[in-house]
Order: structure tokens, then sequence, then C-alpha cells
């Protein structure tokens, strides 16, 4: 005579974590990306003019955007 148990399973299951994001508030964080990614190209391509110039160039990156200083060498 058989007979079968059914026991629930133990053992660790990952907890589930779903975020919904509505589409216009990703496609406003794509463009603060690609902003942001042009600006630092931008401030990159004055450093390097800054250096083929003789200069120091110094990139700062703040709450109120980049800075971009060309330092004399002394």
């Amino acid at each position: 005579m058989g007979s079968t148990i059914a026991l629930a399973p133990s053992g660790y299951a990952a907890p589930a974590i779903s975020v919904e994001a509505d589409a216009a508030q990703l496609d406003e964080a794509v463009w603060w990306v690609v902003f942001v990614g042009l600006a630092y190209a931008v401030a990159l391509a004055w450093a390097t003019y800054c250096r083929i110039t003789g200069g120091y160039p110094e990139i700062t990156f703040g709450w109120k955007g980049f800075k971009v200083a060309c330092k004399s060498a002394p």
C-alpha cells in the first residue's frame, strides 16, 4: 500500500521587486544622461585644447555643473 504526503517546499524564495516607472520619467532620465555626457565630452575637448596650448586643465563637477579651468604651467 503506497501513500504520498504532500509537503510544501521549504527552500528559500527570493523576494520579488517590481519597479514600475512611467515612460515619461524614463525619457527624462535618458535625456539627462545624454546631456551630462555631452557636457563632459565638451569639457574634455576644452581640457585637451588647454593642454595643447601649454596649460594645465582642471575639471571639477558640482551641483552647479562642470567647471573647466585652464591654468598656465609655471
